[in-house]
């Protein structure tokens, strides 16, 4: 079986409202350079009529993966076997990695690829991926709700409030406007439900170590499950001092990339829980060897989803049902409730997520379990 063709397609769906919390600064930039949602799917033929389907995440300027995908990506992977993906998957990263490429859209373009690989070797051997992985561990996974975003305490409130009338006890809540409307938020949400949620607070890196450190007290009183990307990704001895200091369980690091950046963390006891992106860490290829750190340093794993589209869901849905349970955290599976993505759910033929109260089913179909529908895709690409 050989590749005959790559193709990376750039999607873009825009929306009125805000659809998630960040510090003041980046949504004062962010305002400026768009709205909604970008997804980058990766289409791979063979020879063999099977057709692969990966995502590269994309958040901001999504054509940048696009172009590394259809430009460089696409000469190095035409003629060769798609089952060879542990040998692509190094041949890719080398290429650029001797020029200094090797974080950023470089390796979330190449988590587009690495997927489609996954997805056509689940389809030639007629098996999910997570069969391929070594089997599933379970055939459901706890999921979350993502995310009440910035709004007045008793707002947020409310929102918990239908969050859990649907079903979802798990509720992650955004932080980071400042350590008083934090703790009001969290209050109330508390005081207006009790026990019967669970919180967990993502501040998307708006804090220095002094103020994450009162907030994520704050937090511990309140039992909030953990305590989300505190401070910024870059500055690792601030989450080694945030994670020794506090008790509440720190999460980290949704911006981190392959394996050498997962190391350092580790390593140095820099987070509590492991976040991973599955398209954005280099696929299912690299998410394996970062599995295996967070197995040897006793590390467990839950996963990033965010505004992603199906590619990522459906990766993540495989992944998780491969691991071992010491190896998960509850909730491990992010719902991006807030506004539904047509990215994610308008273009398959299939449901990706199938609920059953906070479980997610794990699909079964071969591969990925993704059915693409490509008119319903080419309805939303735009030109990069």
């Amino acid at each position: 079986m050989r590749i005959t063709g790559v193709e990376a397609y750039v999607l873009r769906y825009y929306v009125d409202k805000p659809v998630t919390g960040f510090r003041s600064h980046y949504a004062d930039i962010s305002s400026r350079i768009g709205h909604g949602f970008a997804v980058v799917y990766v289409k791979i033929t063979t020879d063999e009529g099977i057709t692969g389907w990966g995502e590269a995440i994309a958040r901001e300027a999504p054509s940048a993966s696009a172009s590394v995908i259809n430009e460089l990506f696409r000469p190095l992977l035409l003629g060769r076997d798609p089952l060879d993906h542990e040998v692509l998957w190094e041949e890719l990263f080398s290429v650029m990695r001797v020029r200094g490429h090797f974080t950023g859209y470089y390796i979330e373009a190449l988590s587009g690829v690495d997927l489609a690989l996954w997805d056509i070797k689940g389809k030639y051997f007629g098996k999910p991926v997570s069969k391929l992985l070594g089997g599933l561990f379970r055939d459901r996974v706890k999921a979350y709700a993502s995310s009440i975003v910035f709004m007045k305490p008793e707002d947020a409130a409310r929102e918990a409030a239908k969050l859990l009338e649907h079903g979802f006890r798990y509720i992650k809540v955004k932080v980071g406007r400042g350590f008083d409307m934090d703790r009001e938020v969290i209050k109330a949400i508390r005081d207006s439900l009790g026990s019967e949620v669970e919180i967990m607070a993502d501040a998307n890196t708006a804090y220095n170590v002094a103020t994450a450190v009162r907030v994520g007290r704050m937090l511990e009183r309140y039992e909030a499950v953990w305590f989300e990307e505190p401070v910024p990704p870059d500055n690792i001895d601030a989450y080694v001092e945030i994670t020794r200091t506090l008790d509440i369980p720190i999460a980290a690091a949704e911006t981190l990339f392959t394996k050498y950046q997962w190391l350092m963390f580790m390593q140095r006891k820099a987070m509590d829980i492991a976040m991973p992106d599955i398209a954005r860490v280099g696929g299912i290829t690299e998410a394996l060897k970062i599995a295996a750190l967070a197995d040897s340093f006793g590390i467990p794993m839950t996963f990033h989803i965010g505004l992603s589209g199906a590619g990522c869901r459906a990766a993540t849905l495989q992944f998780i049902a491969s691991l071992p349970s010491h190896l998960i955290f509850t909730p491990a599976y992010e719902y991006y409730y807030v506004e539904k993505n047509p990215l994610a759910y308008q273009i398959t033929k299939d449901p990706v997520e199938v609920f059953s109260n906070d479980d997610v089913l794990i699909p079964n179909r071969p591969g990925l379990g993704l059915e693409i529908d490509e008119a319903k895709l080419k309805s939303y690409t735009t030109g990069i």
